[in-house]
């Protein structure tokens, strides 16, 4: 029986008693837990830099880049055939050239004979013209004897027979020409002045006509074709006024050397696998010659000058928020403000100020200082002003006060 007993109170007199005490705990500590206390969070003040609004004139400059290539660049050939007699000293590769050098001799002798059998030819067309001449004027006088009151036709005066000898010799001086010619195209010269790109022919070789001998190109006919966005275009410079000038820069081994060029064209379609426009920068014929370091293909960045902006307000990139709008200090707190942008590259954005909405004014206090998460109308401080605070405990202790 007892054993029964000490049954029941282990299965379920026990259980009931540990719930109960749970029970009992639970309800004590809920009602002895501490009140939360509501305290306002301290008001976040911004410290910011600002200078005054000054509208001033900036002067665009367009980033480009390129490569130096020549616009005339041809292949040298042969007009006769021979043997390659002799070559000039620079007839080698990237050595520069006169116009009208010559660069190389071709065995002239075949038509060297050609010319003086041509001259014997004319030799004897005006012997035949020459006698000719005499019989017509010996049948004049012929005629003038037996007809006085006559007038004698060209048959009789021979004048079909005097034309047929002046062809002749037309055609015979006409073949001496020729010769004269062929003999002077045994001697290769350069067309321009320029450089050789690659030489193809050495002496002792037997080539003919048509035959390349180098590769050249004229050093007046240097550029560089530099592209411009679409929506820089508007800023370059009128045509209607003074060419623009183009800084060109190219690096060697960490050494930057740069040259300032004329601006030459535009071309008149756009690119159609870019959709970009193109402008070109001439070079001075001197160029290669003065810049050792400098070969045709050198890629070079440059800065084209673009349009003048007059009073505009200049402002650095890094102020403008990701909506494209600037901060203005105010009454101890900023405010948004958005603007009319004209230009914009890495470092300056240019505001035009009567575009912007509201209108900006000059001296209006502009917040130089990157904001982000900045509310419109949030409170703000010069940092001039909070270091001067900084720097003084009894003004520290008040702005903290007033923070909180």
């Amino acid at each position: 029986m007892n054993s029964k007993k000490k049954n029941l109170w282990l299965s379920v007199i026990l259980p009931i008693i540990i719930l109960a005490g749970v029970i009992v705990l639970f309800k004590v500590m809920t009602s002895s837990k501490p009140k939360a206390f509501n305290r306002k969070a301290p008001e976040t003040v911004e410290t910011v830099e600002v200078r005054p609004v000054q509208f001033e004139d900036y002067q665009v400059f367009i980033d480009s880049y390129g490569n130096i290539e020549a616009s005339t660049s041809s292949q040298l050939v042969a007009q006769v055939s021979g043997q390659v007699m002799s070559v000039a000293e620079n007839f080698k590769t990237g050595l520069p050239i006169a116009k009208g050098q010559e660069l190389l001799r071709i065995d002239a002798r075949d038509y060297q004979i050609e010319v003086r059998i041509a001259r014997a030819e004319v030799a004897n067309a005006q012997l035949a013209l020459n006698e000719e001449k005499a019989r017509s004027e010996q049948a004049l006088k012929d005629w003038k004897k037996i007809n006085p009151n006559k007038t004698a036709n060209a048959l009789v005066l021979r004048e079909p027979q005097l034309a047929s000898a002046q062809a002749k010799l037309d055609a015979a001086i006409a073949r001496l020409e020729k010769a004269k010619l062929t003999l002077s195209r045994s001697t290769v010269v350069a067309p321009y002045d320029g450089y050789i790109v690659e030489r193809l022919v050495s002496v002792g070789e037997l080539i003919n006509s048509n035959t390349p001998v180098a590769t050249i190109f004229s050093s007046d006919s240097l550029e560089v074709r530099l592209p411009v966005p679409s929506n820089k275009v508007q800023f370059l410079k009128s045509p209607n006024k003074k060419a623009a000038q183009v800084k060109l820069e190219a690096d060697f081994a960490g050494e930057t050397e740069s040259w300032i060029v004329p601006l030459d064209r535009s071309d008149s379609v756009i690119d159609e696998q870019t959709r970009q426009w193109y402008i070109t920068a001439k070079l001075p014929s001197d160029f290669l010659s003065a810049n050792p370091k400098i070969k045709v293909g050198q890629f070079v960045s440059a800065e084209i000058e673009g349009e003048l902006l007059s009073d505009v307000l200049v402002v650095p990139s890094t102020v403008l928020t990701a909506d494209d709008q600037v901060f203005f200090y105010a009454n101890e707190s900023v405010s948004r403000r958005d603007i009319h942008i004209l230009w914009q590259d890495e470092k300056h954005t240019v505001i035009a100020p009567n575009k912007s909405e509201p209108i900006i004014e000059e001296g209006e206090q502009l917040v130089t200082s990157r904001l982000t998460f900045v509310a419109d109308g949030a409170k703000a401080r010069l940092k001039d002003a909070a270091m001067k605070a900084e720097g003084d405990p009894e003004a520290n202790a008040t702005t903290n006060s007033t923070v909180e």
